[in-house]
């Protein structure tokens, strides 16, 4: 086991949660890991996974490109909801009111199963279980709250009508809702983490997986060229790398927001809350080892690529304020990606024609239970075995009950190919400042140009790896965001984020820069086909 690390490895900012470091454990491959299963991924998902087929007495060898929880289970609210923010009403419509009804078992079994696992190994985690409330802010139509409380009864969720949530303001008649909960998500992986090794299995950090070949057995190239061979793979990276196609084109990336205040102990109980807001607010309190309360406030999504990351923060604190007369500080900022399916629930399940792989993807806001159903569902189909969630969350269920949701996202998938025919967001390396990155054009090359403190540049093709767009630079995270399906790579164009899971290839060696190596020559290929690419998944409500 090596030293203690911060688990950041998709961005620039930090989290409330980041403050608690967690083992790597090995940070090399062993020269004998033949495992049974190969799960890529060692966030909430990847581990809840690994955790269960331990259990079940499987050889199990967990790899991540960063440190444990370094992906997008560090950058969550930490919201526990079998509530979920895509409403029974809709889910109904979706897959029928005996699917809708799964959808809310699978949920509040993954929260029963957290606490399990948290009772079973001792885990201390701040978790709680807590109600949650649902409002309309006032001039919007409260007709939502009427079907979600009666959806929600039909499903089996505890809710009833209240006059007001317990907040500093008046939110006017709401929806409570039982038997929700909440933790600090990076002292749980930290205790699934060392459960895993002490069962058996192995989980090797900053290992970067290049590439997986279905089968039987499937291989896993690792960066340096090794392969590892395993009788079946899970892919538990947020946004699978291992389908280039069918699941890019069944989901859309968003990225959302959170800062964390300072306030008074008390001033708001501790509870899941959220509005019924387009984009939709998410609130909730964590207090700190020496009792200090911290209120999380969460909203302001765009697609990935296709907002201004610099706004949202103002406007986000700018809504907390009007709202909390007693915030202090802030104390943290962060954002977070959220993968949102065509319809509302993950993708969690054997990849369509990739024999012996297997996917958690889609987590559309409820990012740590869809990771604790992974847990509870992908054992049982690795093992051949049947399970009653399978039809809800597999990868190749029908698209029809969401088709103009899947047209609307495919139309904002395809616009940002148009960046292949504009100019760059500057003309000139000197145009940007020190600590910043920008596009730029030559001739028929558009370039991903960062400058670092020192004024050195770091030039890239900026076609992203996956499909072709052209990505843009995010200024809050310091990286380079893939707006066609969001793929996302840091500052010197090393991915972070799938789908893609190549880094952003070397500027053609005709382009100089100043303090810059010249590389071979990379062709930067034909411009993209526009007519042939799009992502059908859901505009809708994102939470992390």
């Amino acid at each position: 086991m090596s030293d203690r690390t911060i688990a950041n490895d998709s961005g620039s900012t930090r989290s409330t949660w980041m403050a608690e470091r967690v083992e790597s454990f090995d940070t090399e491959i062993p020269e004998d890991a033949h495992p049974d299963v190969c799960v890529i991924g060692a966030g909430i998902a990847g581990l809840s996974v690994a955790l269960a087929l331990v259990q079940d007495g499987l050889d199990v060898l967990v790899l991540d490109m960063g440190p444990i929880g370094g992906g997008q289970t560090a950058r969550t609210s930490a919201h526990l909801a079998s509530a979920l923010d895509d409403h029974f009403h809709v889910l109904e419509r979706r897959f029928g009111r005996r699917g809708a009804k799964l959808c809310y078992e699978s949920h509040a079994n993954a929260i029963d199963a957290i606490e399990e696992n948290i009772r079973m190994f001792g885990i201390d985690c701040d978790f709680r279980r807590v109600d949650g409330y649902l409002w309309a802010p006032e001039g919007t139509s409260r007709k939502l709250l009427d079907k979600e409380h009666a959806a929600a009864q039909r499903v089996g969720l505890a809710a009833e009508f209240v006059d007001g949530a317990p907040l500093p303001f008046a939110t006017g008649r709401c929806l409570r809702f039982g038997g929700q909960a909440e933790f600090h998500p990076l002292k749980y992986l930290r205790g699934l983490a060392d459960a895993i090794v002490k069962g058996g299995g192995r989980i090797c950090t900053n290992q970067k997986v290049t590439d997986v070949t279905s089968g039987s057995p499937c291989k896993v190239t690792m960066e340096n060229g090794r392969k590892i061979v395993a009788r079946a793979v899970v892919d538990a990276t947020n946004m699978a790398i291992t389908s280039r196609f069918n699941i890019p084109l069944r989901e859309a990336a968003y990225r959302t927001y959170v800062l964390a205040f300072e306030v008074p102990v008390g001033y708001v109980p501790h509870g899941l809350y959220w509005d019924t807001e387009e984009p939709y607010h998410y609130i909730r309190v964590q207090t700190d080892a020496a009792g200090h309360d911290v209120l999380i406030v969460g909203g302001e999504d765009h697609r990935v690529g296709q907002g201004d990351p610099e706004r949202q923060f103002p406007k986000l604190e700018a809504w907390a304020r009007s709202h909390f007369a007693e915030l202090g500080p802030v104390v943290a900022q962060w954002s977070g990606q959220v993968q949102e399916p065509h319809d509302g629930m993950a993708y969690i399940g054997a990849l369509p024609r990739h024999a012996n792989t297997y996917v958690v993807t889609g987590d559309s806001g409820n990012g740590l239970t869809h990771g604790a159903i992974a847990g509870l569902l992908l054992p049982h189909l690795i093992q051949h075995r049947s399970h009653p969630w399978s039809r809800v969350y597999a990868p190749n269920r029908t698209r029809l009950h969401a088709l103009g949701t899947l047209a609307q996202e495919s139309a904002k998938s395809n616009a940002p190919y148009s960046d292949w025919v504009r100019g760059g967001d500057v003309d000139s390396i000197d145009d940007i400042k020190p600590g910043h990155g920008a596009t730029m054009r030559k001739g028929v090359h558009v370039l991903a140009v960062y400058k670092d403190e020192r004024g050195q540049c770091t030039i890239k093709n900026a076609r992203c790896t996956h499909f072709n767009a052209v990505v843009r630079w995010n200024e809050v995270e310091k990286s380079w965001d893939c707006p066609a399906h969001g793929s996302r790579f840091d500052c010197y164009g090393n991915v972070q984020n799938g789908p893609a899971a190549a880094n952003l290839t070397e500027a053609p060696a005709e382009i100089e820069a100043p303090s810059r190596a010249i590389p071979e020559p990379v062709s930067d290929g034909p411009l993209p086909d526009l007519t042939n690419f799009g992502t059908p998944a859901p505009a809708g409500r994102t939470k992390i």
